[in-house]
């Protein structure tokens, strides 16, 4: 072969590998973003990933290589390859579905892009099926892509119908695809990693690593979106704080350990008598807070009882299997019934001298905060 011709091989086919890393790069960007995780992928970004890497794998196109009469070679199919390791079968299949469909529509329908087509839906089948295999993704992504290099070869042939014009381009279409998708892995993997090590910084800095609740940073950020959103719409905001009564008296007679263990189970009871979207935290020590959107006095103090009810029914069982029987007081107050300007720190100020009160009324009750 040409010098030349080599150089041109070579050349376009490492754009396409550049074209597919930068593309991943901003993938992950995307990901990192909205916090997508690749152990929680839901069903809408299966669709959405494998139609992101399908539009990759048409760009891919534009870089393609004149192989022969209306045939061209390129490395589209490591676009389907990634999304079958990283994404899995159904994205897989989706990427497949747009290239062809890309390589029909934009460069002429015609023997060779139907034949070419119809190799690469088969290639695009054989790495959905592979992605189930339970190995792990580096084996995964050679597997599928030395599959689906072998699907391409018989395209090469059917088209060119010389085996001489094929090993022309095949032997280095084969080292370049293989070497990428090395460095594909390598970069995924970084990617991967990255986004992994922030979301979980992220959730370490607004999450109490002892009852896996909100804590005192989250809570302050909820109230500053939450307060303008109820001021704006017109709505309730409640907010709830919470003392565990006596708490001293635990640590000190059972050791800090029984303490962290009542704790943990009070977090529990609370996320179980609140709703979905409420906020609760442990703001400090053995206090906790929860933050009620678009929820009114009545219903407010209605979640308080009933709080108070579950602990005071609940029986707290320590490392060693001895139950103890603790109680909470509760303070309440609502936006914007005390105060249409308040502000959010003003707000947790009110809801604690609720508390303060329910507390020198002789605890185990809620109390509400009156202007």
């Amino acid at each position: 072969m040409p010098l030349g011709r080599v150089n041109i091989l070579f050349s376009t086919f490492f754009v396409n590998t550049c074209i597919l890393v930068t593309f991943l790069y901003i993938t992950g960007l995307v990901s990192q973003r909205y916090k997508i995780r690749l152990h929680t992928l839901t069903h809408k970004v299966h669709w959405i990933g494998g139609a992101l890497f399908g539009c990759y794998g048409i760009v891919i196109m534009y870089y393609s290589i004149p192989v022969g009469f209306n045939t061209i070679a390129d490395l589209r199919h490591l676009a389907i390859v990634a999304t079958a390791t990283y994404i899995g079968g159904p994205a897989a299949l989706m990427a497949t579905l747009f290239i062809c469909l890309g390589r029909l529509l934009l460069f002429g329908i015609n023997t060779q892009a139907i034949v070419g087509a119809i190799f690469m839906l088969l290639a695009g089948l054989g790495c959905a099926v592979l992605s189930h295999l339970s190995w792990s993704r580096l084996p995964k992504l050679i597997m599928m892509n030395v599959f689906a290099l072998g699907i391409i070869f018989c395209p090469l042939m059917i088209n060119l119908k010389n085996l001489d014009d094929v090993l022309h381009v095949y032997p280095l279409q084969f080292f370049i695809s293989m070497v990428g998708g090395c460095l594909l892995y390598l970069i995924a993997e970084s990617i991967n990693t990255s986004n992994e090590l922030l979301l979980r910084l992220e959730h370490t800095s607004y999450t109490d690593h002892l009852t896996n609740l909100s804590n005192r940073r989250q809570l302050e950020f909820s109230l500053e979106e939450q307060l303008p959103q109820a001021r704006q719409r017109h709505e309730h905001l409640s907010v709830l704080v919470l003392d565990i009564d006596h708490f001293k008296e635990v640590n000190d007679t059972y050791g800090h350990a029984a303490g962290d263990a009542v704790l943990r189970q009070l977090g529990q009871i609370l996320m179980e008598k609140c709703r979905t979207n409420d906020v609760v935290t442990r703001s400090g020590g053995e206090e906790f807070t929860v933050l009620l959107p678009n929820c009114a006095f009545r219903q407010a103090l209605r979640i308080a009882n009933q709080i108070l009810s579950g602990v005071n029914q609940y029986e707290f069982v320590l490392a060693d299997g001895l139950i103890l029987k603790v109680t909470v007081s509760i303070g309440v107050t609502t936006f914007p019934g005390t105060g249409e300007d308040i502000s959010g720190a003003a707000l947790l100020e009110q809801a604690d001298k609720a508390l303060y009160e329910a507390k020198k009324a002789g605890r185990n009750r809620v109390c509400s905060y009156e202007i």
